[in-house]
């Protein structure tokens, strides 16, 4: 099973200007990114391309699984299912919303290597996990502006009930920051989901390090 502590994800459309060198393109910018910090002990980048056609979400996917040849950072795809059926001898984990198709059919189309992963946002839709699923992702926790369909925030109560109730991995997203993350983790949480923590004004290797120290805080 995949370590989840530092979960980053993010697709060419969160690529500013500021974060691309000299005559890259975007999806140039997010593979050299994801590289460095794969290098530096990012454990899953999720790609979420919501802008690109599916051959050339293939082509990223194989740049970004060329990009963490010699680390221990896991690939992820969201939502896409037709591609991770097509990639999936690159691939770690499909993430799945619940809108997506269902975990089950998911299977039988990427087959046992690939993990699944799920995204909830209440404690009612735990009944309806199926065994195929290895872990969740949970929120928005707290408010977010890096989803635009983002649902209301749970807040830390719910979250913690949740944790209470599953016995799967919870990878908590929605609103991360730094000041939040150390208690996230005393609730339970077996990660921290992000976007704009990474990409934002600042650095994004400077970014990731200072997650990273909040993550593994004593």
């Amino acid at each position: 099973m995949s370590n989840y502590h530092s979960y980053f994800i993010a697709g060419p459309e969160n690529i500013s200007p500021s974060h691309m060198m000299d005559n890259e393109n975007k999806e140039q910018a997010l593979v050299r990114i994801v590289k460095t910090l794969a290098l530096n002990g990012l454990n899953v980048f999720q790609l979420r391309a919501k802008n690109l056609l599916d051959n050339e979400i293939m082509k990223l996917l194989n740049d970004l699984k060329s990009s963490m040849k010699d680390t221990n950072t896991k690939l992820c795809i969201n939502d896409n299912v037709h591609v991770a059926s097509q990639t999936k001898d690159i691939i770690d984990i499909v993430h799945l919303g619940q809108s997506d198709m269902h975990p089950d059919i998911a299977r039988d189309l990427i087959g046992n290597n690939v993990e699944i992963g799920l995204s909830i946002t209440n404690e009612r839709q735990l009944e309806s996990i199926p065994k195929c699923v290895k872990y969740i992702g949970v929120g928005p926790i707290y408010n977010t502006n890096s989803k635009s369909d983002a649902s209301n925030p749970i807040g830390e109560k719910r979250l913690k009930d949740i944790i209470i109730k599953t016995n799967l991995p919870v990878v908590a997203i929605g609103g991360i920051a730094l000041d939040n993350i150390e208690n996230l983790f005393a609730l339970g949480v077996s990660g921290v989901a992000v976007i704009s923590n990474i990409l934002n004004e600042n650095d994004p290797l400077e970014n990731f390090l200072l997650l990273k120290k909040q993550i593994y805080k004593d």
